[in-house]
């Protein structure tokens, strides 16, 4: 009987029927315990009500990350600032602007279009099975720009399987394309440069190539069905007709060396192509500079190359002949076998054009300021470049109303609503870390933007185009941005530049000096590069002292000692938001001299970052709000997890004394029907 009850009792099985004693002990156990139950109630009420909070600010969070998005969209001034650009006849070319673009008006005549070389076989195959080779292995050898390529071929190559062994020749690198084309009377092999202008060329290098595949694949065995040239234009009247051409000018310099030096005691080859030509010069052992100079001559047939000593070094200059065609292509190594005059070591000093402006593309981005041109076709148009108001004006709502969907949400979460003498709060009402989120967002509306100095900027802080904070308490949008869109419109039309700036400039400089108590740009130093990623925005102190003999004795940017090379100071110092900044002193004159450098940021990149910090996943703001109340509802939990081991083994006990007075009560039950039943039985005792 124990051994069951205590069995029962830890299996939490025992159950009263009542039978024995006529009372529900089971009814009497679940009342007390449901009175033990208020405090863990209390509790768990009390961790709803942390959680919610926990949970609004994953909704803020979530806010505010889709506000960044929007911000990210526009902090460069080619995100922010759209200039639109026609075309009179966009059958001749396209264009898009930059926000760089000026407004202006621009006659545009394509003259030629930038293409690239195609060269048709004039051998034609029964089949592109037909083996190609005559029988026996062999190389087939080209030229393209610079690059020499020799494809190997086996006696059974085909002709399709030629064209893969080109297309996949890891010195081609994809700058031909050879195809099989069946042009209806049996199968050729077209050859297709893949890069546009002038000096692409592809040539087959007969010297090269194996005597097997001549017979089918030799230079005079391709058709050029189209040649690789640049893309020609005339704008606004330049060149003027009739255009002069010009040649292409290259130019080596070789440290230590004379024209009467040797060029390699091994003798080796120097290799170009020109006009469609490749010319091969044999170095001997024994010749000088001056020596390759003539043979260079003698092999073109006029004056190309020549040599001159300057300051101890020798510089060789290839000069070809004036039009677009005579570009020079040095073909580099195993072509060029001298280190010294390979490709990369001659500089161009001028182009090969026909007068025209030139490019070996059909995308041009550097002829027109802010205007990406694409040409289609040749002919004439006129370009006309404005601002587009409407699109800017777009941006400049986005950003208003992305930032109140954020700032609506801190003020629903943080409301206080007075209903008579009845006054509640809002489920973050007085919350400090949520009063200090809103109060940097507040900050970076209301203040000047970093880097902005009211002495030089036309534009500084966002009340100056007519955005301000709705201060009217009742007002439904009190505590949120507003947009005087006139105001607005009259600030973009008086400097467009300037609001661009405000609210995109992307570390845009300018510096500041006092000269007789006027502020002007410094004549004394200009910004000259910095470190992405490590120099910030902000508004910077400069200070500088030349010696006597004009160097640069000391520097200071930013309150840190600046680092000096030659006329250049640094930005240095852990901690100086400056560092990495450099500055290019243009006055060397003995004195000392100060003024400050601006790096501006634009609002929304500014605020783009402030919402990177207070997001962080390990040091944000609103992570360490989180966490902290996650620490609050995981002892809150602990405190419910104990309370429901208190209430378990309260309800154990309960059921056990209970069980034990029933057992009791139903002993002395049996007594009392024994006794009653004795006692009817006695003598004389009514049934």
């Amino acid at each position: 009987m124990a051994d069951d009850l205590t069995t029962s009792l830890v299996s939490g099985a025992i159950r009263f029927t009542g039978l024995g004693s006529g009372t529900d002990f089971d009814s009497m156990v679940t009342k007390l315990l449901e009175v033990e139950q208020t405090h863990t109630k209390r509790l768990q009420s009390w961790r709803s009500e942390w959680e919610a909070k926990s949970e609004s600010f994953d909704t803020l969070s979530s806010s505010l990350l889709s506000l960044k998005t929007t911000l990210d969209a526009m902090d460069t001034p080619d995100e922010f600032l759209i200039k639109q650009v026609a075309s009179s006849d966009s059958l001749t070319l396209t264009a898009t602007a930059g926000s760089s673009a000026e407004e202006s008006s621009h006659q545009i005549d394509v003259v030629a279009l930038a293409t690239n070389d195609m060269h048709m076989g004039s051998v034609i195959f029964s089949s592109p099975d037909a083996v190609i080779s005559g029988g026996s292995a062999g190389t087939f050898a080209f030229t393209i720009g610079s690059r020499q390529v020799s494809v190997d071929v086996n006696a059974t190559t085909t002709l399709s399987q030629f064209a893969n062994l080109i297309n996949s020749d890891p010195d081609n690198r994809n700058s031909v394309r050879a195809s099989v084309i069946n042009d209806g009377s049996g199968y050729r092999l077209q050859i297709r440069g893949m890069d546009l202008g002038a000096g692409n060329d592809f040539i087959v290098d007969d010297a090269s190539t194996s005597a097997n595949l001549l017979a089918n694949f030799s230079k005079n065995r391709f058709v050029q069905t189209q040649n690789a040239g640049n893309a020609q234009l005339r704008v606004d009247g330049f060149p003027v007709l009739p255009p002069t051409q010009t040649a292409e000018i290259l130019k080596a310099t070789v440290s230590g060396k004379s024209g009467t030096d040797i060029v390699s005691a091994s003798g080796g080859t120097f290799k170009f192509a020109y006009a469609g030509n490749i010319r091969t010069v044999d170095i001997a052992a024994t010749d000088t500079y001056a020596d390759l100079a003539a043979n260079i001559n003698a092999a073109v047939g006029f004056s190309m190359a020549s040599v001159a000593d300057v300051s101890g070094n020798l510089e060789m200059t290839l000069t070809g002949q004036a039009g677009s065609g005579n570009q020079i292509s040095i073909i580099n190594a195993p072509g060029t076998t001298i280190a010294e005059l390979q490709e990369r070591n001659f500089a161009q000093m001028q182009g090969a054009t026909d007068g025209y402006i030139e490019r070996s593309t059909n995308s041009i981005s550097d002829v027109v300021t802010g205007v990406t041109m694409n040409l289609a076709s040749t002919g004439s148009t006129t370009l006309t470049t404005n601002l587009d108001a409407d699109a800017v004006t777009e941006n400049v709502r986005t950003f208003v109303d992305a930032v109140n969907t954020v700032l609506q949400e801190i003020k629903d979460q943080t409301q206080v609503t007075t209903v008579g003498s009845n006054v509640s709060g809002s489920i973050l009402t007085g919350n400090y870390g949520l009063q200090m989120i809103q109060q940097k967002i507040k900050n970076i509306l209301a203040q000047k933007g970093l880097g902005f100095d009211y002495d030089m900027d036309a534009v500084t802080s966002l009340g100056a185009v007519g955005i301000t904070t709705d201060t009217s308490e009742g007002s439904p949008t009190f505590g949120l941005l507003t947009m005087d869109e006139s105001a607005f419109s009259a600030a973009l039309t008086s400097n467009s530049e300037a609001v661009a700036r405000l609210f995109s400039a992307d570390f845009y400089p300018s510096t500041k000096e006092i000269v007789g108590g006027v502020a002007v740009e410094s004549s004394n130093f200009k910004f000259d590069s910095y470190l992405e990623g490590i120099t910030g925005a902000g508004d910077f102190s400069v200070s500088y002292t030349v010696g006597a003999g004009g160097n640069i004795t000391s520097a200071n940017i930013n309150g840190y000692a600046a680092g000096i090379d030659g006329n250049k100071i640094v930005a240095t110092g852990d901690g100086n938001s400056a560092k990495g900044l450099a500055l290019e002193i243009m006055n060397l004159t003995a004195g000392t001299y100060s003024g400050q450098v601006q790096i501006k940021s634009g609002k929304a990149a500014e605020l783009s970052q402030e919402i990177k910090k207070l997001t962080d996943p390990l040091t944000g703001t609103l992570e360490i709000l989180k966490d902290n109340y996650q620490d609050i509802m995981d002892s809150i939990d602990d405190k419910i997890a104990y309370e429901e081991r208190r209430l378990e083994l309260m309800e154990r006990t309960l059921r056990l004394r209970f069980a034990n007075l029933e057992a009791v009560l139903g002993t002395y039950d049996s007594i009392s029907t024994q006794l009653s039943s004795q006692i009817k039985s006695l003598p004389g005792s009514s049934s």
